[in-house]
């Protein structure tokens, strides 16, 4: 047998060290992967923990749950807020919002009056007709572009009306001893 192809007994110390260093970081790889998860899951717990925090102390939270909280007939902290911001509006501003308090009511009596009522549906139905209204745009659109087309010919067409007035102003120099007594009621500059 040929001693060349025998693999050596003893390994190169290098090789061993090489070998060594790799197991080590292999070990601090897995250490460090262990530690970002647990990093991670402590980062997540700590903003779920800071956003339940803010939800609960929200001064608008306080109020929604005091509202809800008092009772139907009992005039509520709430009804003397509204009062106030609606007092603070200008009265076609209040009309306004008057008009949509009174459509919001009568939309939630009607969906309330039948058990069939679908809102999904009507919300779909709502947005289709939006939806045909917003076809109309692309129109609109080239129908504004095809005026502004025609606008940019105004300028053009007021220096052709100042230069046949002028010319006309010329023609009309002696018209009051051409046409006498009516050219002299004409006014000047014609």
């Amino acid at each position: 047998m040929n001693d060349s192809n025998a693999l050596p007994s003893c390994p190169d110390p290098t090789v061993l060290a090489l070998a060594r260093e790799l197991a080590a970081a292999e070990v601090r790889v897995a250490i460090l992967e262990r530690a970002r998860w647990s990093l991670a899951g402590l980062a997540l717990a700590a903003a779920t923990g800071f956003g339940v925090g803010v939800y609960v102390a929200s001064p608008v939270v306080a109020q929604t749950q005091t509202a809800a909280r008092a009772a139907p007939g009992e005039p509520s902290a709430a009804a003397g807020t509204r009062e106030q911001l609606l007092a603070a509006l200008p009265a076609a501003d209040r009309a306004r919002i008057d008009d949509f308090e009174q459509k919001v009511a009568w939309v939630s009596q009607y969906m309330r009056s039948s058990s069939q009522f679908d809102a999904g549906a009507a919300i779909a139905l709502f947005l289709g007709d939006m939806a045909k209204a917003m076809e109309a745009v692309p129109q609109m659109h080239a129908e504004m572009q095809v005026m502004n087309a025609r606008m940019n010919a105004l300028p053009f067409m007021a220096n052709e009306v100042a230069g046949m007035n002028a010319k006309m102003g010329v023609m009309a120099a002696d018209m009051d001893s051409t046409m006498g007594r009516a050219g002299r009621m004409m006014p000047w500059g014609w």
